[in-house]
């Protein structure tokens, strides 16, 4: 595969980030996941905010337009032969003096690595297993998609089926998130819920274009009250909506579900 990496179309195994970087040496980075279907990023607009949003919050500065991101996106795709990829937009804070810098970073490493996904959009549905410690607190104000991945990936290992999505929860026993995804549910009385942002998950862009398109309500839950839904969900950038065919001991509809069926249909409506 091509990557691009500080501005050029380059060979991935060509692709090179000095040690000095402090993106590998203390986890300043971040990154957006994102995809394209027929060459066009989804949601692209949504994914440029929250990605400003954060390196403000790192003091990071990015030294690319939208404009000139948009264009190198469609350049991947071309280069790839792919109109359909899966896209990791990282930022990684770049070279600073050795130890617990204080300023600004003004020239970080910007790379996009790829792969490419099936040209047929279908609902890819989830199976959830509850992870047994608790979700680490966000680094800032606020859950950056940051390069500090050692929670997820310890919680990762705790699964049982390698394939299902594991389900943290907080020190008070309240759902937060999934490994890399929000979820949402279908309560006993019908209504669509979905955790609160005060209780530390990501800002999913997938989250905010349900929560634009849907009425939805801002709720906590625990594990034992999540298994009496009529529907659960699991969002992300590159799987969209997965809806949840077992949690635990109990099964959910999957993708026959009432609720989920209406939110796919006005996805692929949304992809034009």
């Amino acid at each position: 595969m091509w990557y691009w990496h500080n501005g050029d179309i380059v060979e991935q195994e060509k692709v090179l980030i000095p040690v000095e970087d402090h993106g590998f040496l203390y986890g300043m980075g971040l990154f957006e996941t994102l995809r394209t279907y027929n060459f066009v990023p989804f949601l692209f607009d949504a994914h440029w905010e929250r990605l400003n949003k954060s390196m403000e919050a790192l003091w990071i500065d990015f030294p690319y337009t939208k404009a000139e991101i948009e264009t190198a996106i469609q350049r991947l795709c071309r280069q790839n032969d792919a109109p359909n990829l899966y896209i990791r937009l990282n930022v990684s804070a770049g070279v600073a003096p050795l130890g617990l810098y204080a300023g600004r970073y003004e020239t970080p490493n910007v790379t996009m690595i790829v792969k490419a996904l099936p040209t047929e959009v279908v609902p890819q549905e989830k199976q959830v297993e509850p992870i047994p410690f608790p979700r680490s607190r966000p680094e800032a104000a606020f859950r950056l998609k940051s390069h500090h991945y050692m929670n997820n990936i310890l919680g990762k290992r705790t699964l049982q089926n390698p394939d299902a999505e594991g389900l943290f929860a907080d020190e008070n026993g309240h759902v937060v998130e999934g490994l890399v995804s929000n979820i949402f549910w279908v309560g006993p009385d019908d209504v669509l819920y979905t955790t609160p942002l005060s209780s530390g998950p990501l800002a999913g862009v997938t989250r905010k274009w349900v929560m634009e398109h849907f009425s939805v309500v801002e709720q906590s839950v625990t594990f034992e009250e999540l298994s009496v839904a009529k529907e659960i969900w699991m969002t992300n950038s590159i799987q969209q909506i997965a809806p949840v065919t077992q949690y635990g001991d109990h099964s959910f509809p999957g993708k026959d579900g009432v609720r989920f069926k209406e939110a796919w249909t006005e996805l692929i409506r949304s992809l034009g």
